[in-house]
């Protein structure tokens, strides 16, 4: 954590002055405040667990699936990596598989649905000609086989030859592909009016789908256990604008949390570390209650006290990992300085220092506008 003598000696070099010219900003008159930037996520890997009926149509062999007595006892090891993707463990309880033979078949067979077993269904004896559907199979008879008082136009476009119609005896009048008889015997049944049953193929059975054909089938208990990864992104600064983490970048001197188990922090601020930048060791962490006792680290601590909120344990959580950095930023006033906040960042060299308006400055420019606004508006009142 920079002390307040390097914060006000940031703060001078950038505004340009001497390091050793402490008249260019003194430290009388110079206000400092400490906020502490915190981001990161919290992932948690949940697990739920069921229990119903599974079949399988004809036989299967199970052994290779666990087998458990009671679900909520069966033990899962938790997972190395908390945010790994979905997974899914099947389980066979002991004792529950079962193999049957399907009663409502014979052999995996069931007579045809649409054919009653018969193997065949009926079919039309004719079907309309092709090439005149039958409404001007001839043009003198239409079919009848008796001339009409007048003969019919061609048809618009026709470009095929009439023949003479075999039930009339008209000379070219008669649609060249039935001869004037308007359909055709039935290419399937041969005009027999019957055809072999398109489901069945003639057999008059079917496969069964119920035990898929094989006459068996495998009921069994299983139980699934299903673990996905839930996410609690974490992003907080206190007491500054929430635009203060684009006022940092990777180089600056964050400080990171990771760790993968129940607890959170180490107890009594323990840190492999040193310094600004450092990793925190938190294999042998303990409860995150003991946070508030830390006293080597209080930026630590604040984080502590920060996400404990967020750490309590949801319903079905086997394994977190809390995986978080933090930065600790000086904001500084001056009362020679009133228009200005300067915000000291730390970081190597030597740190950063970011300078954006001061409120008041912001509440001067925010009624100037509104004081232009308002002549602007009165001016073109008077102008109509």
């Amino acid at each position: 954590m920079l002390s307040d003598d390097d914060i006000l000696a940031a703060v001078r070099r950038g505004l340009g002055a001497p390091g050793a010219d402490d008249a260019a900003f003194p430290a009388a008159g110079a206000h400092i405040t400490r906020h502490l930037l915190v981001a990161g996520e919290i992932v948690r890997c949940v697990e739920t667990r069921t229990e119903g009926t599974a079949f399988h149509a004809g036989t299967r062999d199970l052994s290779d699936l666990p087998e458990y007595d009671v679900l909520d006892r069966y033990p899962v090891p938790p997972p190395a990596d908390p945010g790994a993707a979905r997974s899914t463990l099947r389980l066979v309880r002991r004792g529950s598989v079962a193999a049957h033979a399907c009663s409502t078949c014979t052999n995996g067979r069931k007579p045809c649905a649409r054919c009653r077993g018969a193997g065949d269904v009926a079919c039309r004896t004719h079907v309309p000609c092709a090439g005149c559907e039958g409404r001007l199979c001839c043009l003198a008879c239409e079919g009848t086989g008796k001339r009409a008082r007048e003969a019919a136009d061609r048809p618009q476009g026709e470009t095929a030859s009439r023949v003479r119609c075999r039930k009339c005896g008209a000379d070219d009048a008669a649609c060249g592909k039935c001869r004037g008889a308007g359909r055709k015997k039935c290419g399937v049944c041969g005009g027999t009016a019957s055809r072999p049953c398109p489901d069945c193929a003639g057999g008059g059975t079917v496969s069964h789908d119920f035990c898929a054909g094989t006459g068996r089938y495998v009921e069994w208990t299983e139980g699934v256990v299903v673990r996905e990864p839930v996410v609690d992104t974490v992003e907080e600064s206190s007491d500054l604008p929430a635009r203060a983490f684009a006022w940092t970048n990777e180089a600056d001197a964050w400080n990171r949390v990771d760790h993968v188990g129940e607890d959170a922090f180490p107890p009594d601020g323990t840190d492999t570390g040193s310094g600004p930048g450092t990793r925190t060791d938190l294999t042998k962490a303990t409860d995150l209650t003991k946070a508030t006792d830390l006293t080597q680290d209080t930026d630590l601590a604040e984080v502590a006290a920060r996400l404990k909120p967020r750490l309590g344990f949801r319903d079905g959580e086997v394994a977190r990992r809390v995986r978080v950095r933090y930065l600790s930023l000086a904001r500084v006033t001056h009362d020679d300085h009133p228009d200005r906040v300067y915000v000291v960042i730390p970081g190597r060299p030597a740190p950063r220092v970011v300078t954006v308006r001061s409120p008041r400055r912001a509440w001067r420019l925010a009624a100037l506008a509104l004081l232009v606004l308002v002549a602007v508006v009165a001016v073109s009142r008077l102008l109509t």
